[in-house]
């Protein structure tokens, strides 16, 4: 059987040797025995070291190439356990597997990812609705999602739905004090853009979470299909998602209302997070907060370094930036906040925290941010922190002696953690 050394990569035939390489190292991260925890792993690695090998060697590669396009037909790779089948059509054989059930993951969080992106796709989104979890609906009404979703659509059109298992999780935080089993799913989405007729396809991770938590009685209604899992989104407002696409169809309307120029004013369009002016607004409130009733906030800093020979244009900088900041803000509670501040350092508010409650908090960050760039992206980040408890100086000026306490890169960041006393 001819196999597709291309798919097993996930590269285009054409694609030149260093994004050979690169997949190849980046599928190896995450799909090794020691770090993968599918039942297939080991013969799923196997494959991909097989089909390195061949497209990894220029001589190999070109002997590959010509009967990969000679052949009229590609068979697709099969799965060690599949039972293929064979169809005899105008006297050529085609072997396909029987399709992987579920993704791997469990029947009801595949089967409830699949239909929520089903229902987007066919804008059902009473339907899409109804699949999330309550935890979201606990942050944002009905109304809210439906003119989220349609800001959306008005520019996108969703296409083919791929969803496969990413990572199990046993207690997934979902709440301030709420934790449940979660799966987290690798969604590969074909989307057309309206306005050019572009195709493009992309991949996000979405969550899967078990309702109720294990050990409570689930509440009556949930149907067999589900068994009790709900789509997880996480997002605690949405009116910073919905601005977003409705400026782009059309500026005018936001800006006439005044809705537009009071976002920009205080938050960052890069990431959606606040800016240096919002962020010293919140600062002010809970300094207020501490000037009347002693309740203690500090500050932290986390200035990163990204390696520039991997770092290939502005716009990738954009994504990894864009990605540690969704990191840092899955990482601090609904009480703190986060910002992206000028410079290109994340400053975060921990409220009614002291010092040394905010240097484990700190570390925490600074290891969850290193540990989920190096493995969703083919190099690791140095990350400085700094943080500063309340002492009585004005805020601007407590944020300013921050950002110097982290101060600026010049090279490597030997310790990666540093303390403003």
């Amino acid at each position: 059987m001819f196999e597709d050394y291309y798919s097993v990569l996930q590269v285009h035939p054409e694609a030149e040797p260093e994004i050979i390489q690169s997949a190849y190292k980046r599928l190896c991260k995450k799909y090794h025995p020691d770090v993968s925890g599918a039942p297939q792993a080991t013969e799923r690695i196997k494959r991909i070291n097989t089909a390195y090998e061949t497209l990894g060697d220029e001589a190999k590669r070109r002997v590959y190439h010509a009967e990969w396009s000679r052949r009229a037909v590609r068979a697709p790779a099969l799965k060690a356990d599949a039972a293929p089948r064979v169809e005899v059509r105008e006297r050529v054989v085609y072997v396909r597997p029987e399709p992987v059930r579920y993704g791997g993951g469990t029947r009801g969080a595949f089967q409830v990812i699949s239909d929520y992106f089903g229902h987007l796709a066919a804008r059902r989104l009473r339907e899409a609705y109804a699949l999330i979890s309550e935890a979201d609906r606990g942050n944002f009404t009905y109304g809210s999602y439906v003119e989220w979703q349609e800001s959306v659509s008005a520019l996108y059109e969703i296409g083919s739905v791929r969803p496969k298992l990413f990572k199990s999780h046993p207690q997934f935080k979902i709440g301030e004090k709420t934790r449940a089993e979660a799966e987290e799913y690798a969604v590969t989405i074909t989307e057309k853009t309206l306005e050019t007729g572009t195709v493009s396809e992309y991949t996000l991770n979405k969550y899967a979470v078990l309702e109720p938590p294990p050990g409570l009685s689930r509440p009556p209604g949930r149907t067999e299909l589900y068994d009790g899992w709900r789509v997880y989104l996480g997002y605690r407002d949405l009116t910073p998602l919905m601005l977003r696409f409705r400026t782009v169809v059309n500026p005018t309307e936001a800006q006439f209302i005044g809705v537009w120029e009071r976002f920009k004013e205080s938050n960052d369009l890069t990431t959606g997070l606040l800016n240096g002016s919002g962020f010293e607004e919140r600062v002010e409130a809970e300094d207020y907060r501490y000037r009347r009733y002693h309740r203690p906030y500090t500050l932290a800093v986390l200035r990163l370094n990204f390696p520039r020979e991997r770092i290939v244009d502005g716009a990738h900088r954009e994504l990894v930036v864009r990605y540690v900041g969704y990191i840092i803000g899955k990482s601090i509670r609904p009480i703190d906040q986060l910002a992206f501040l000028d410079g290109g350092a994340f400053g975060v508010l921990l409220a009614e925290a002291r010092r040394d409650t905010a240097a484990k908090a700190v570390r925490r960050i600074l290891d969850t941010v290193r540990h989920d760039i190096a493995a969703c992206f083919d190099f690791e980040v140095d990350i400085r922190a700094a943080f500063l408890e309340c002492d009585g100086r004005q805020p601007k000026e407590l944020i300013r002696a921050c950002l110097d306490a982290a101060g600026a890169f010049s090279g490597q960041f030997g310790g990666a953690f540093s303390q403003a006393n």
